[in-house]
């Protein structure tokens, strides 16, 4: 094999991400490739000089906040003012807004609904000079949330969703070697969902229900790999009874017929819904 051409799985473990996002890449026309074998059973083979080309720039979908946070985010300090923050979050397009001391170390966080809370009500009979000037004194250290939660930059994005879900926080920042380096929000999370569950690409969606058993979602890969298929994301949930999994899965190539004739002959696949995956439309409803 030339040294110019490297094996998909080659390519994989020096980025560190699966075969199926090589395949991906390649698809999306990203990294060079060219196809060596039979139509179906054939190898891909990628450009080495591609995948070094992204290594150098750290670009890689290990999943982890490290690489799906904002880096350098927007700080401000605890003597910085309301109306100070309030203008830094607006210029910045940012909802939190994390305090810093002046060696980088977080302290806490300010995010924009804990800024609505500190103004003055609404039929307050103060004037608008007034809610600027009492505003002017109340500081970030007075109205910030603390201790913060934060995470290092190694943590994986399942655990700081979970984190946030089971602290019912929008946002979490991220720390290295106690400094901050990133925040990562819920948005990134949602970014984070979509790009592994292929949305937004084209293929064919299917959702399948198999017994939770060893060696059936092995089986089920291979019977689309028969197929002429092959797999962009896997999502897998579970029936409350333990007995069965749902797999909702999209591919790429195959046949819909021979998909559907492949799990026929499994026997144990319960086919709930095959079709293309830009089916769902998103809908406007009222006037």
């Amino acid at each position: 094999m030339s040294e110019e051409w490297i094996c998909t799985q080659e390519a994989a473990t020096q980025l560190g991400v699966t075969t199926a996002r090589i395949r991906q890449l390649v698809a999306e026309k990203k990294i060079n490739a060219q196809k060596v074998g039979g139509k179906y059973r054939g190898q891909w083979l990628v450009k080495a000089s591609d995948i070094a080309q992204r290594m150098q720039k750290g670009v890689s979908t290990r999943m982890n906040v490290k690489n799906r946070m904002s880096p350098n985010p927007i700080t401000a300090t605890p003597q910085t003012n309301y109306n100070q923050a309030l203008r830094i979050m607006q210029q910045n397009d940012i909802k939190h807004l994390p305090i810093v001391d002046q060696h980088n170390k977080l302290t806490g966080i300010v995010t924009y609904n804990d800024m609505l809370r500190a103004e003055p009500s609404p039929v307050t009979t103060l004037s608008v000079f007034e809610i600027a000037s009492l505003l002017e004194k109340v500081t970030m250290k007075q109205i910030m949330i603390h201790p913060v939660m934060a995470v290092e930059e190694t943590c994986s994005i399942s655990n700081a969703a979970k984190f946030m879900l089971d602290n019912d926080i929008g946002c979490l920042p991220v720390v290295k070697d106690g400094e901050l380096v990133g925040i990562i929000t819920d948005t990134d999370i949602f970014k984070t969902f979509v790009e592994i569950t292929g949305g937004g690409q084209a293929g064919t969606r299917l959702e399948a229900k198999v017994p939770d058993q060893k060696g059936q979602l092995a089986a089920l890969t291979q019977a689309l790999a028969n197929a002429g298929a092959y797999i962009v994301s896997v999502a897998i949930s579970y029936d409350d009874s333990g007995s069965y999994s749902y797999v909702d899965l999209k591919e790429r190539g195959g046949d819909e017929e021979k998909i559907r004739q492949e799990l026929d002959k499994m026997g144990s696949v319960e086919v709930l819904a095959i079709g293309a995956s830009d089916s769902d439309q998103l809908l406007t409803l009222g006037k």
